[in-house]
């Protein structure tokens, strides 16, 4: 048992140095003549020195990298790894042809010892015999113990004992511990290809960098990155600018109106007021600009008259450009404009960008002619389609109604100037409605309080146009170039002063009732804030400073009045202080409109829940109920443009397209400002309780309530019937939008403004 220990010991010694000699020549261990270490001759350390030599290894390079490379011929043995095919031995040792000594013959070297070699040179052949000796020895005594015993016996004290366990365990360690060394080899083997790998590519990033820190291509990436900023800029500027386009408001031909007739009257005053500026007939050939009233032969050489006539110009190129830009918004966002004209409420400012177009270009040459007829038939197609409205909504005349019905008279005047035949029929058309229109709308402003001062205020515009107009289109022919008049023409002469002076007291009138109105209604108004029906106060006013003047040019030239009376003297600062005044108010709602006009047109809806379209709110059963003469409620139709809210465009998103949705987040609606949710729901249980004791009569023949039907181009269902894009299955839930009929008085229970 002794020998077979000491032969176990030796061929474990023999495991040991295969162990440890796997790396370079770093690792010093003290064998003794058998190729056993000192340090571990007993099986109870054996153990850990496996597990050191394993850790020493773990640490030693991959094979095929030597630590000790050297030249040839450097005088120490230049080592090379084992390659592929070198044939290796079941003890895991090469053949005698890849020792050491074979090695240093090939490479012209003397053979060399060294202690942590696979092969020891100087024990030589017969160490090798003796090796192979003993494990026989040992394959045969196993062989032998294995026949003895099959499987264990029991010594005599009753122990367990087996005659193979020792041998055979040692033997399962000698093999676990040559896989986990070659484990740890391909692991290290793995590593060091990553480390590679990543020293590669960090040499490569460092090129790349500093090929790219090169001042051409410096100047490249900052030219990319100039351009790139330059067109996101350009895009988002050109964007903002489409968004602000389509949401124009209506009311912008309110300021644009005003502006122009501004630089009118401003104009005629210098006119007046100059020594270089002498009065002639309106019929004459000396007169310069016979569009406007009372003309002058002036020295255009003089520098106030040269101030006077280029503000005129300035004042017409802006107000040209703010009817262009309604233009460009009919062309980008058709669909607003639609759902507009589609309201009374929203759609009583549009008449107001055709008297501006007519009064900008009147005069330009061929390009004003085809432009002053166009917007003189568009505003004769207004007129029809408004009035097409009020009898579907069962409404009645207020001041709204006069930019897109009496309006039409500004237009006459200058068609007039290019076809006298048409310019008549126009004028016709404008003098009827006035005298018909007027008189009511006179009546409800003084006896109902539920119309807002803005629109109360545009009162006095009505007859102030068809003053203006007759006095340019009326005035009888100069009779010093035209001495041979006619029996008519004396007629004329007799009958024009009268219709002027009867015009004049219906300014007046006009004036009177918007000044009233206003006072009436200011302790309401003042608690709104500025909104875009707040330019009902410009045109108006300086409308009526227009027709003033006008009105003392006809009195000049027919009535036989001397300069210097009371009263032309009244007339004249009458005409001063309006003219004053309006331009004042003028210039501060118009500059105040501007300053706001882009928080009304990029309007936020993100949070916002879609209001319904016109057809599904909850008067859309009630909206025939109509108005009268006076009336304790708002006018229906105004509260559905109220719960409806105004159709907008949004901005294009990542898909390159814009969208179309409702929002109640504008302060203003046409000339009516927007309520908020406590005084609708008031007024909306006002009209429901008049409704409910006084139901309206049954009509067999009606018109419908005007609806815009088309798609939005986002789906089938999304759209269509003016519904808008809100969401259908929140709209399909309301009992209101089902279909069905539900009495007026149940549904004040069904209407919560939260829902909106």
């Amino acid at each position: 048992s002794g020998s077979d220990s000491d032969d176990e010991e030796s061929a474990s010694g023999g495991g040991d140095r295969r162990i440890a000699g796997r790396g370079n020549g770093d690792n010093h261990y003290n064998y003794n003549h058998q190729g056993r270490p000192r340090s571990y001759q007993n099986r109870q350390n054996r153990d850990l020195y496996y597990d050191e030599a394993n850790e020493r290894t773990s640490l030693l390079p991959p094979s095929g990298i030597s630590s000790q490379e050297g030249e040839r011929g450097s005088g120490s043995l230049d080592y090379r790894p084992r390659t592929a095919d070198a044939p290796v031995g079941k003890d895991g040792r090469t053949d005698g042809r890849h020792s050491s000594r074979y090695l240093a013959e090939q490479w012209g070297q003397e053979p060399t010892e060294r202690w942590d070699n696979r092969e020891v040179a100087v024990v030589g052949r017969k160490n090798r015999v003796e090796r192979s000796r003993r494990k026989k020895k040992k394959t045969d005594r196993r062989r032998k113990l294995s026949s003895n015993t099959e499987d264990s016996d029991y010594s005599s004290d009753g122990s367990y004992y087996s005659s193979d366990t020792s041998s055979s365990s040692d033997h399962d360690y000698r093999r676990w511990a040559k896989k986990r060394a070659k484990m740890f080899h391909k692991e290290r083997t793995k590593l060091i290809a990553q480390w590679k790998e990543e020293a590669r590519a960090e040499a490569e990033l460092a090129r790349k960098q500093q090929e790219a820190n090169r001042w051409h291509k410096r100047l490249g990436r900052w030219m990319e990155q100039e351009f790139t900023s330059i067109t996101d800029s350009t895009m988002k500027f050109f964007a903002t600018v489409e968004t602000f386009i389509c949401n124009l408001p209506l009311t912008i031909g309110a300021v644009a109106l005003a502006t122009v007739t501004l630089g009118v009257v401003w104009f005629k005053f210098a006119e007046e007021n100059l020594d270089s500026c002498e009065p002639v007939h309106f019929h004459s050939s000396q007169c310069t600009f016979p569009e406007f009233p009372g003309c002058f032969y002036c020295d255009t050489s003089e520098t106030m008259y040269k101030v006077a006539v280029n503000f005129h110009f300035g004042c017409s190129a802006f107000a040209g450009v703010l009817s262009m830009a309604f233009v460009a918004k009919c062309l980008l966002a058709w669909r607003v404009v639609l759902d507009e004209m589609s309201s009374p409420t929203m759609a009583s400012p549009a008449g107001l960008l055709c008297m501006t177009t007519v009064c900008v270009f009147a005069g330009r040459g061929w390009i004003g002619q085809l432009l002053v007829s166009v917007a003189a038939m568009l505003h004769l197609g207004m007129v029809c389609w408004f009035i097409y409205m009020a009898l579907a909504y069962h409404i009645m005349p207020e001041p709204s109604w006069f930019p897109n019905t009496v309006g039409v008279g500004l237009s006459a005047v200058k068609t007039w100037l290019y076809y006298p035949m048409p310019g008549h029929f126009l004028m016709a058309i404008s003098l009827s409605l006035n005298f018909f229109f007027f008189p009511i709308s006179l009546i409800r402003v003084y006896l109902n309080n539920k119309i807002s001062a803005p629109v109360c205020w545009i009162q006095m515009s009505a007859p102030a146009i068809s003053l203006y107009a007759l006095t340019i289109m009326a005035q009888p022919s100069f009779e010093e170039e035209h001495p041979d008049v006619t029996r008519f023409q004396k007629v004329h002469r007799m009958v024009y002063l009268p219709c002027m002076h009867g015009l004049f007291a219906l300014a007046v009138v006009g004036f009177l009732s918007s000044v009233q109105s206003l006072y009436a209604r200011w302790d309401s108004f003042k608690k709104k804030e500025f909104s875009p029906a707040h330019a009902a106060f410009c045109f108006p006013t300086l409308a009526h400073a227009n027709a003033i003047q006008a009105y003392r040019a006809a009195v000049d030239a027919f009535s036989d009045i001397k300069p210097g009376t009371p009263l032309k003297i009244a007339l004249y600062v009458y005409w001063v202080v309006i003219l004053v005044g309006g331009t004042i108010v003028t210039i501060w709602i118009s500059l105040k409109f501007f300053y706001m006009l882009p928080s009304w047109t990029l309007v936020d809806v993100a949070d916002e829940e879609e209001p319904p379209a016109p057809n599904e709110t909850t008067l859309k059963d009630v909206i025939s109920t109509g108005e009268t003469l006076r009336q304790p409620f708002v006018s229906p139709a105004v509260l559905q443009a109220n719960e409806t809210g105004a159709l907008i465009y949004i901005p294009r998103g990542p898909d390159g397209r814009g969208r179309y949705v409702r929002t109640r987040r504008l302060p203003a609606l046409g000339f009516e400002p927007t309520m908020n949710w406590s005084e609708m729901n008031a007024e909306r249980d006002v009209l429901l309780d008049w409704v409910a004791k006084n139901p309206p009569r049954r009509r067999k023949k009606t018109l419908s309530v005007p609806g815009i039907d088309f798609s939005y181009g986002f789906g089938e269902s999304i759209g269509t019937g003016n519904t808008g894009v809100y969401n259908l299955e929140a709209g399909h839930d309301r009992a209101w939008s089902m279909g069905g009929h539900v009495d007026v008085r149940d549904r004040r229970s069904m209407y919560d403004p939260s829902y909106y």
